[in-house]
């Protein structure tokens, strides 16, 4: 009737606070958590028996020994490996402190790739790529990979690409969804294709701003039987995000002229301007021309396998694809020609490596994207 507490130290109870303690670390809960009601209940209705430890427990004991056992795990798959690459990134959190953050990719014994987050430091100083240069090589020598011959994946930034030099790691490939999007954004720097972007920022905007606008458009996407899909704005960082726009667009374009036509909103569509025929129809065509893009971009973002036998078959690839035609218009032309300029420029000092990544890939042993 009145069931003994679980001792602080036994195996169950040791069992129940690793487990918590993994729990706050693999999905980023605050320390606090364990003070929290709702998860102290499921707890109690879990074992009864159990008594949870208090917050300093987790944050000064548990955690920091979970930290010291995983990075010993780390470090000794690390030590296995024959080569190791490196992928970094700087960010900015939302309280406006810079981080860079570090992770290590490897083949272990058993041919199965694995991938470790390092470690993500607060860098006060300024983001140069001398500072850079000088944590990555702190970092690998921490983590005792200096002598295996580090491979760099950066974006096309020019501090990284100086943080790649300073550090002596080699090769240095750029990440090529980053480059991707460097060349869709120049596409889409054209005069013309900027105004197009910004008439259809200013319709959706108008829509992110009025709640009785989603309304009314949630209606009509019922009406007209359209996907009900949130408008969606493009961002500058996000990969795609211009080309998504402008097919949302596409997609809801009966269900928002409808929207503004409606009386409700009669009085506050005076500033959303208008799209002509001709708009619609450079918007399908630029949709038309990026959907290889985005499929590109979508394959450089596989998690589970390498990819850098990918990239050049991919380039030559899209090359091909902005080559010009007879059909195309001044638009579209125009659009091809500036990405190709600059999709063109990249990889030219890797090309090497790109290459004899792809002939090691199955899948290009013929290597039928190059030339004689």
């Amino acid at each position: 009737m009145f069931s003994q507490r679980l001792g602080q130290n036994s195996a169950q109870a040791n069992n129940i606070t690793a487990t918590i303690a993994k729990f706050i670390c693999q999905d980023m809960q605050p320390y606090s958590v364990v003070e929290n009601p709702g998860f102290r209940e499921m707890i109690q209705t879990l074992e009864p028996r159990y008594t949870i430890p208090s917050r300093p427990h987790f944050s000064e004991k548990v955690i920091p020994a979970l930290y010291e056992s995983t990075k010993n795990d780390v470090k000794l798959s690390l030590s296995q490996a024959e080569r190791v690459a490196i992928t970094t990134d700087g960010w900015t959190s939302c309280s406006n402190q810079g981080y860079v953050t570090i992770t290590s990719h490897h083949i272990d014994l058993e041919w199965k790739m694995k991938t470790f987050v390092l470690q993500t430091r607060v860098l006060s100083e300024a983001h140069t790529g001398k500072n850079i240069g000088a944590l990555l090589r702190e970092a690998c020598m921490e983590w005792k990979i200096s002598d295996k011959n580090p491979a760099i994946v950066t974006d096309n930034a020019r501090n990284m690409i100086v943080a790649g030099a300073e550090a002596h790691f080699s090769p240095h490939i750029t990440c090529f969804a980053h480059t991707l999007n460097l060349a869709w954004q120049k596409g889409l720097g054209v005069d013309r294709a900027s105004r197009l972007l910004g008439k259809v920022q200013i319709f959706f905007g108008y829509f992110h701003r009025s709640p009785i606008a989603c309304h009314v458009l949630q209606e009509k996407q019922t009406l007209m039987d359209l996907p009900k899909h949130k408008l969606i704005q493009d961002i500058i960082t996000r990969w795609n995000s211009s080309f998504e726009m402008l097919e949302s667009f596409l997609e809801q374009q009966p269900a928002m002229m409808a929207t503004l036509m409606s009386k409700d909103l009669r009085k506050g569509v005076t500033d959303v301007g208008t799209l002509s025929e001709s708009d619609i129809a450079n918007m399908d065509d630029i949709v038309q021309l990026m959907g290889p893009v985005k499929m590109a971009t979508t394959v450089m973002c596989e998690e589970d396998q390498p990819t850098l036998s990918v990239i050049a078959p991919l380039q030559a690839k899209l090359l091909k694809h902005l080559q010009p035609c007879e059909d195309d218009s001044t638009l579209v032309a125009e659009i091809k020609r500036v990405m190709a300029d600059d999709l063109s420029t990249r990889y030219r000092g890797t090309q090497d490596a790109l290459n004899i990544a792809s002939a090691l890939d199955p899948r290009f042993k013929e290597l039928p994207y190059l030339e004689k």
